[in-house]
């Protein structure tokens, strides 16, 4: 399990980073005190460390001891910027990954630092209706599974074809919206004993308007945060997901899963 180390001076922000890192499959060590910190730094070799800029600035001066061994290992490093004031450099070898603190970036973050195949969007998943049409025909019920900022999953036994143009249609419970959106087909799921007979598609979104985009940011970080707070039911069907994406934010600071 790959380790990520969080040092933080905020108890909530860890706390959700802690929850969500776990979510993926990661292993967290976190702490707000500088010993505990480079304890861990020198007694483990995790594969990222994420500081919280705060942090950083307090305490950049008491790392300078371990920057040696961080170089030796290459230690993948990244700060959760408030964009305030100037971060200190502990090393010009070890540049930092400086991201915002929200759900999507430390997502990106995750991916790109720790998968060997990493995927580009935050994707959930969902029961919800919604109507795809294809070119010259009627619109056409389906059901979608996952969903993300860049696409979603159908289960549907419509004979689709790879690379297939949709006109697409997605009612963001909760929210008193509807999504609507270009895609194309870009990979198909067969029936088979393993997946339960499960038949569907891959839905790449290629045309959405920046309203749209917004609203669909809103509507998935609502539905990631809803598969934290009850895991035990994220492999259950259940209803579709209310979310009132208008009241809830999705930074790391205050989601307060």
């Amino acid at each position: 399990m790959k380790r990520v180390l969080i040092a933080s001076c905020q108890n909530n922000l860890m706390s959700n980073l802690d929850m969500i890192l776990k979510h993926w499959g990661y292993r967290p060590l976190s702490s707000s005190h500088r010993d505990d910190i480079c304890c861990l730094l020198e007694a483990t070799e995790p594969q990222l460390v994420i500081f919280d800029a705060p942090w950083l600035r307090a305490h950049a001066a008491d790392l300078e001891p371990l920057v040696p061994q961080l170089e030796q290992r290459a230690t993948r490093l990244a700060v959760l910027d408030d964009c305030r004031e100037p971060l200190p450099l502990l090393s010009a070898a070890l540049p930092y990954r400086k991201i915002p603190s929200d759900i999507f970036s430390l997502y990106g973050l995750t991916q790109a630092v720790l998968q060997n195949h990493p995927r580009r969007r935050l994707r959930t998943g969902v029961h919800l209706p919604g109507m795809f049409r294809r070119d010259g025909r009627q619109w056409d019920l389906t059901q979608i599974l996952t969903l993300g900022t860049g696409g979603m999953f159908i289960r549907s036994g419509y004979r689709l074809n790879r690379m297939e143009n949709l006109r697409l249609c997605v009612p963001l419970l909760g929210m008193k919206e509807e999504l609507e959106a270009i895609g194309r087909v870009v990979y198909e799921v067969q029936p088979t004993p393993e997946n339960n007979y499960l038949q569907g598609y891959g839905i790449e979104f290629t045309s959405l308007s920046p309203e749209s985009r917004q609203a669909l940011s809103r509507f998935v970080a609502g539905c990631f945060v809803r598969e934290l707070e009850s895991p035990m039911h994220r492999n259950v069907p259940a209803r579709p997901v209310f979310f009132n994406a208008h009241h809830q934010e999705y930074s790391l600071e205050s989601i307060a899963v």
